[in-house]
């Protein structure tokens, strides 16, 4: 039992802060489609699905999470399609 407990440990000091952030503005930027932004919503479903906090709270933390996924899948998109723009005003 105290080896899982310092297994958890372990995985709670590992800086995740970025890791849904980064891998939405990635997914964006990779297909730069504006429909990919629907990919947030089975995120956040699962998250509240599987939550195992009281109240309300599971269901915040969902919602919050998908929205900052599908903000930074947005943002990818909106670099790539801005990016496109550049390269053909220039040509």
């Amino acid at each position: 039992m105290r080896l899982l407990e310092l297994l958890v440990d372990s995985a709670d000091a590992v800086g995740m802060e970025l890791v849904i952030p980064l891998t939405g503005f990635a997914l964006g930027l990779a297909v730069g489609r504006w429909w990919v932004i629907a990919a947030a919503a089975p995120f956040g479903a699962y998250i509240a699905v599987t939550n195992t906090l009281e109240g309300d709270v599971g269901n915040i933390i969902a919602l919050m999470l998908s929205l900052l996924l599908a903000c930074a899948i947005g943002a990818g998109v909106a670099l790539r399609r801005l990016r496109r723009r550049a390269r053909r005003l220039r040509a």
